[in-house]
């Protein structure tokens, strides 16, 4: 009987040492600080459950309001409080907080981590968007790039396709390669019933709201203005002397079309933001728009969409005559410009400097980002998260069974993958200060946007601000970094 007795006790204590095995972090609190749900934090609300079970630790959300979240995080690193172990953040925010030493290096733990999969994530984000100097400071969580949505029901009917021909003098391109064309198509498509819903439909659904993104908007209409293939630097700086280009001919054309196309524009689309616009192109009212990959998941798969099948997918549309900034003239092209924008650069996740849990926040991290979880979460409506692994492009399992048919998964896909891998792709800004450089841009938008500048009098205003900024965070450092974060060596 004592032997029985003792076989159960140490059945009973190994059974006890396996469990604390296991769940090694018991006891553990990690507190992760990101933007409200559903986008973006709810891949921490759908994990946290099954890793607090199997580590023993538990998962604290702290969210802040976009307008709020810079400010917030930073003030948090800057005074030196711990009051966050994990930050989900904007890409572009990772040179401002790993050049400041507000965050840990994971190279080690990257380099000793069987679950990561590190190389199955695409290059521009493993290399260029999560790392600093050299070493890696954050984790990606989602790929972002921004692309074009057009009505394949409207565009490619031959009734209208013939009733536009006859208007506009050319044939109705679908998908239109410039901006031109888009403005032609919003003006034709603005104030009527064409797809026979009983309602009136609008022309274009973009974001023009302060601090709801609009800023992104802005620089997508740009890109094929003036980035001209082997010219590097063209949105954002001149690469030799960190002259801003913010009010470039090409960034004010691209601003007074911005201006321009509002009057085809769903009605009060001035005070929408990103997330608002995706709602109301999935409700069916407008023929275009330009979004990171969360319209497409929104129209396919929402349970409210009325366009599920009828959304086509590209790259953004260019222009046919470009600023030549090397020539400081207007050059015309036999071909529309087109260029890849990396708007945003996606969302990655980082470890306090000043946390107390580094391994278990880290741990947390990984479970979040490993290939076979990040799949989930690109293929769950309302995360935000969109496809950054090379798995996340391959297997169409997932988006088939989130709601997509294989023809839109196809279509979706291939449209980011040629954002992405297209030649003249730009990245976003990516040095110290961004935050700062892009709050001057998105208030002189929304001033515009109302009509109390024009656009060349507020992007000099923008020029002048960032020629502030620069020389305040230092012209020489801020042009070695900017030129380091365009793949061209130190002067």
């Amino acid at each position: 009987m004592r032997r029985v007795l003792l076989a159960c006790f140490i059945l009973v204590l190994v059974g006890t040492l396996g469990i604390a095995q296991v769940r090694k972090f018991e006891g553990v609190t990690i507190t992760v600080f990101t933007q409200p749900p559903p986008y973006i934090a709810k891949p921490v609300m759908m994990f946290a459950p099954d890793w607090q079970k199997a580590t023993g630790a538990r998962i604290n959300l702290i969210t802040a309001p976009w307008g709020e979240l810079y400010t917030k995080m930073y003030a948090s690193f800057a005074l030196g409080e711990a009051l966050y172990d994990i930050v989900i953040f904007p890409a572009a925010w990772l040179p401002d907080f790993a050049a400041a030493g507000f965050l840990v290096p994971l190279d080690d733990f990257i380099a000793k981590d069987p679950y990561i999969q590190w190389e199955d994530i695409l290059p521009v984000y493993r290399e260029r968007i999560a790392s600093w100097e050299g070493k890696v400071y954050a984790v990606p969580l989602d790929g972002d790039c921004h692309i074009f949505y057009y009505r394949k029901d409207a565009l490619e009917n031959p009734e209208y396709q013939a009733e536009f021909k006859e208007k506009y003098g050319y044939d109705l391109p679908v998908p239109p390669r410039t901006w031109k064309e888009v403005r032609d198509i919003a003006e034709f498509f603005n104030g009527w019933d064409w797809d026979g819903d009983g309602q009136i439909e609008y022309g274009v659904v973009e974001p023009r709201r302060y601090a709801g993104q609009a800023d992104w908007c802005f620089f997508s209409r740009t890109v094929g203005y003036v980035a001209l293939p082997g010219q590097p630097g063209g949105l954002f700086f001149d690469p030799e002397t960190m002259t801003p280009r913010i009010n470039s001919p090409g960034h004010v054309r691209a601003l007074e079309d911005y201006v321009a196309i509002m009057k085809y524009g769903v009605p009060g689309m001035i005070n929408m933001d990103s997330g608002e616009i995706r709602s109301v192109f999935a409700a069916g009212l407008a023929a275009m728009a330009i979004d990171w990959g969360d319209i497409g998941v929104i129209s396919e798969v929402g349970e409210e969409s009325t366009v599920r099948g009828k959304v086509g997918y590209a790259v953004l549309p260019g222009s046919d005559e470009v600023w030549d900034f090397a020539k400081g003239q207007w050059v015309k092209l036999p071909v529309p410009n087109q260029a890849g924008y990396l708007a945003f650069g996606g969302w990655v996740a980082g470890i306090a400097h000043n946390s107390k849990h580094k391994e278990a926040a880290y741990d947390f991290i990984s479970y979040l980002a490993r290939p076979e979880n990040s799949y989930i979460s690109v293929t769950t409506s309302e995360t935000g998260f969109n496809p950054y692994r090379y798995t996340h492009f391959t297997k169409l399992s997932g988006w088939i069974g989130m709601g997509f048919s294989p023809e839109a998964a196809e279509a979706y896909l291939k449209a980011i993958q040629d954002t992405i891998g297209h030649p003249n792709v730009q990245p976003d800004l990516r040095i110290p200060g961004q935050a700062r450089y892009f709050e001057a841009v998105d208030r002189a938008l929304s001033r515009v946007a109302a009509g109390e500048l024009a656009p060349k009098a507020a992007l000099d205003e923008v020029a002048r601000v960032w020629n502030e900024i620069t020389d305040s965070l230092g012209r020489d450092k801020q042009l070695l970094y900017y030129r380091l974060s365009l793949g061209l060596p130190p002067k």
